[in-house]
């Protein structure tokens, strides 16, 4: 039985408001990983194409120019088929792009590791003065590749290397990338553990570093394979101190339920706990049906976020209904809500650090080249998993249990319960004898 620790996403449904419908896509259109742009006061969209319905195999970007907030130009749609542009990158750049621009300048950022000379790693273009310079470049410098120090993705198929199978975001000189934490399939037979990472590379490039989130995974913590952060949105707050996260987020137990999540952070890693600002569907391989656009309009008191609604391929029912969706956020709401949110004060690592544990198992297994296709992973996973005592201290505080007394919010979790019984909780952290519990 798989442990979940339990989330209850504080809710703020009132913070988007007045939705507006401001691209609708038709049959057969996958579009998806889009994101907005600020330059020379006016909007360019970017967006993944490619197979019918998931985009892929050989992804392609889509690019918009000189749209307003309504995502219009000159009164009509500035997401049609007349004004679609298509960049002529390689798929592996393509699959994963984020553009964005520095001291007036564009860039792109993008790129798959793996076999062969194509996926090559996250790749940065630029600058570029205009978006017909950005179109026709070529190809870009490696910024990190799959082996970079601190990157984890745990599937058999990587040997440790990260694969940079997820959107990217960037901002101030910060990269954010997934991170595979999980070992196996999920408890329902498909994919978990999708996370995110990040890296600085200005001035200088870093490590990777996972990024925590109170409540829902903690710096150093043993993964969960039903928990979902499947891409990372990460902005600059444009009227509180720090960065915004939205993240679509998919929680397999002990409830299954999907959102679109947004956190608050000082310093772009340590992220206050999520709050649901737009309630998503589960659906295929701990996704969700709906995905936050990467960008920000501020337009006088209010700012503007976007959400694609309904993915395509996502959910079986929703296939045709894909579109962009823009909501309200006043400015002095989305102040208050951050700064409400907000802890500045430093994080410090746990005394057993799951994370630390297996990337040194991984820098010993590399330097004895001891990276054959999930051999080693075991090796280095079993061992770095917290005593059953700490998973018992952990589920008791987690879910509220009060020993021989109340459930707390386990009460109707038979799983949290079997898993209690499993590891002879009672004992570990009772009183030393079965069923007899103390507080």
């Amino acid at each position: 039985m798989l442990l979940a620790l339990s989330l209850t996403a504080a809710t703020a449904a009132e913070l988007f408001t007045s939705p507006k419908v401001v691209a609708q896509f038709g049959r057969q259109n996958p579009a998806r990983y889009f994101g907005i742009v600020e330059n020379n006061s006016s909007l360019i969209v970017y967006a993944r194409t490619g197979h019918f319905p998931h985009a892929d195999p050989n992804p392609r970007t889509l690019v918009w120019e000189k749209c307003d907030h309504n995502l219009e130009r000159d009164g009509t749609r500035c997401i049609s088929r007349p004004r679609t542009r298509l960049a002529p990158w390689p798929s592996s750049l393509a699959h994963n792009a984020a553009i964005y621009v520095s001291d007036g300048r564009l860039y792109v950022v993008g790129g798959l590791w793996g076999p062969g000379a194509k996926k090559r790693g996250l790749e940065r273009r630029g600058p570029f003065a205009t978006v017909d310079e950005l179109l026709a470049s070529e190809e870009g410098a490696v910024l990190v590749q799959g082996d970079h120090e601190g990157c984890v993705d745990r599937r058999p198929r990587q040997r440790g290397a990260c694969e940079f199978d997820g959107k990217v975001s960037v901002v101030d000189g910060r990269l954010y990338a997934r991170a595979n934490l999980v070992r196996r399939n999920a408890s329902n037979g498909m994919f978990g553990g999708r996370h995110v990472q990040v890296l600085s590379f200005e001035p200088s490039i870093s490590n990777f570093e996972l990024i925590s989130v109170r409540d829902y995974r903690s710096v150093g913590a043993p993964p969960v394979s039903g928990d979902n952060v499947y891409f990372a949105v990460v902005l600059r707050n444009p009227v509180a101190k720090g960065y915004i996260l939205l993240a679509p987020v998919v929680r397999e137990e002990p409830t299954r339920k999907a959102f679109i999540g947004m956190a608050f952070s000082c310093d772009g890693v340590h992220f206050s706990s999520l709050i649901s600002v737009l309630e998503s569907t589960p659906a295929s391989y701990g996704r969700g049906t709906d995905q936050p656009v990467d960008g920000v309009v501020v337009r006088g008191p209010n700012a503007y976020f976007y959400v694609h609604r309904d993915v395509p391929g996502v959910r079986a029912e929703e296939i045709y209904k894909s579109r962009l969706v823009r909501y309200t956020v006043p400015l002095a709401e989305l102040k208050a809500v951050a700064e409400r949110s907000l802890d500045c004060a430093p994080v410090s690592k746990p005394p057993l650090d799951f994370d630390a544990c297996w990337l040194a198992c991984l820098k010993r297994a590399r330097a004895r080249g001891d990276t054959r296709r999930g051999g080693f992973l075991d090796t280095c996973l079993e061992p770095c998993y917290p005593p059953p005592g700490d998973e018992c201290r952990s589920l008791r505080g987690t879910y509220g249990i009060v020993l021989g007394k109340s459930w707390g919010l386990a009460a109707d979790s038979a799983a949290v319960q079997a898993r209690w019984a499993a590891l002879s909780c009672d004992e570990l952290v009772g009183d030393g004898v079965a069923n007899k519990w103390r507080a």
